[in-house]
């Protein structure tokens, strides 16, 4: 592998741990304050709020500049975000760190993401978004579970000091290794595409499919991560009981995403995502029967197989679908899907779960997934 690439992933799979970390920490510390289902909704919305406005900016930006920039001001920021509840705690301070810290997040993501598909070629980037996508799924196992021992043995705010000093070591590394970051070259792009709008990327029907396609499965797992934790308290679940649920998602990514590229040499795009979009639906379905957390985990474990197949397709089908010179500009796309999903979806369904019940929210959410499923079962995607 090469040196690039291993730094890309390595750097990656940390900051993960950090950010999938956090998630759950923000979520639990809310509950315990108080907060009921449509403000962790609103919380949630906030660390999307920047990203989504901010995402497409940053990809243009980043195609004509560097990506050196994104990731050092992305770790800086993501880092305080951090070290904000731990210095002043309060249910307040958690939005403005949710909102600061969504920021971040997409600076070293969007960086990070365009670096491996641009230092890939069509043969390996398959398997190098393959291989991110398993440094993600670490992230989602240690990250959570290490949050719990934490949460369990020390405090939450010292847990939010821990988070933000693991997070804030990996950007002199970043600085010391700067070597292998590639700088995109101005002079490398036409110059059509200086000027040209983002909506232009939305007129490629390769495009429009991705991007639809991964906002089926943000659907899923935002609500997952976000309402599992919820679920989970409400049955007076553990901290550590939790984080071993959500690591038992984690580890059916990582599982999923290890063979994915095998898995991709015998069956096509198509009936690999149909199957990963209609498994979760039907686990999603299960979930408000369920009490026992050595049941949810199965079902986690199920919906892990399902959307962890998302984030790798969905980048590549982006990236492989983006214009020349135009490649940041595409993953932010992709991003601001994302983020945008964050935004919107968990007040939606925090109303939802409030006025109702977390019941709705799931079925609700296996019907998104469904839908996706029956998509692709229709057309063709590769």
């Amino acid at each position: 592998m090469p040196a690039a690439i291993a730094l890309l992933l390595t750097l990656s799979t940390a900051l993960f741990i950090a950010s999938k970390g956090n998630r759950i920490l923000v979520t639990l510390t809310a509950v315990d304050a108080g907060a009921g289902p449509l403000q962790i909704g609103i919380l949630f919305a906030l660390h999307g709020l920047f990203p989504f406005l901010l995402a497409i900016v940053a990809g243009r930006l980043a195609d004509r500049i560097d990506n050196q920039r994104l990731i050092y001001s992305g770790i800086a920021v993501f880092a305080c975000s951090l070290a904000l509840p731990y210095i002043w705690p309060g249910l307040g301070t958690l939005f403005v760190s949710a909102a600061v810290g969504g920021l971040g997040n997409m600076l070293f993501v969007l960086a990070l993401q365009n670096l491996i598909g641009v230092l890939s070629t069509a043969a390996t980037r398959r398997r190098n978004y393959s291989w991110y996508a398993l440094g993600e799924s670490a992230g989602h196992g240690l990250g959570p579970i290490g949050i719990g021992l934490c949460i369990d043995n020390f405090s939450t705010s010292t847990a939010f000091l821990i988070a933000a000093l693991f997070s804030a070591i990996w950007l002199p590394v970043a600085y010391c290794f700067r070597q292998h970051f590639p700088a995109v070259k101005p002079q490398e792009l036409k110059a059509e595409n200086t000027t040209r709008s983002s909506l232009d990327l939305l007129k490629l029907p390769a495009m429009r499919m991705a991007l639809i396609t991964n906002g089926v499965f943000m659907i899923g797992f935002d609500l997952f991560n976000l309402y599992i934790p919820v679920y989970g308290r409400g049955l007076g679940l553990s901290a550590t009981a939790i984080g071993l649920i959500v690591g038992a998602y984690a580890l059916a990514a990582v599982i999923t995403r290890g063979f994915l590229p095998v898995a991709s040499a015998r069956w096509s795009t198509r009936h690999i995502l149909t199957l990963a979009l209609a498994a979760p639906a039907c686990a999603f379905v299960l979930i408000p029967f369920i009490g026992s957390v050595w049941l949810l985990a199965p079902l986690a474990f199920v919906i892990g197989l399902g959307v962890g197949c998302g984030m790798p397709l969905s980048m590549e089908l982006a990236f492989n679908a983006s214009p020349e010179g135009r490649t940041a500009e595409s993953v932010a796309m992709r991003l601001t899907v994302s983020f945008g999903a964050h935004v919107f979806i968990p007040p939606l369904f925090g109303a939802l779960g409030a006025a109702i019940g977390l019941a709705p929210v799931f079925w609700v959410c296996a019907m998104a997934l469904g839908g996706g499923a029956a998509m692709h079962a229709r057309h063709k995607t590769e």
